[in-house]
């Protein structure tokens, strides 16, 4: 199964660093974090995210969960 946009929507292990995604559409219901809100770390986890997408943050210290997206230059969502 996935999600509306094409992702799996099984849930991953969530002691690992979360990947991000360019998505299209923001569905329904889902947390929406504005860059410049999120902490110095964090943007900057997400302005120099390498090719594979892995958020080079401790997924247990930024405020951002999986299924979170992050409007930026473009629209991202957390797995």
């Amino acid at each position: 199964m996935s999600s509306k946009d094409g992702q799996p929507t099984s849930a991953p292990d969530v002691t690992t660093s979360p990947i991000v995604v360019p998505v299209t559409d923001v569905p329904a219901g889902v947390r929406v974090h504005h860059f410049d809100e999120l902490s110095e770390q964090t943007q900057h986890a997400l302005a120099t995210v390498p090719p594979s997408g892995r958020l080079d943050v401790d997924p247990t210290t930024t405020r951002l969960s999986r299924g979170d997206v992050v409007v930026f230059t473009e629209y991202f969502r957390v797995q």
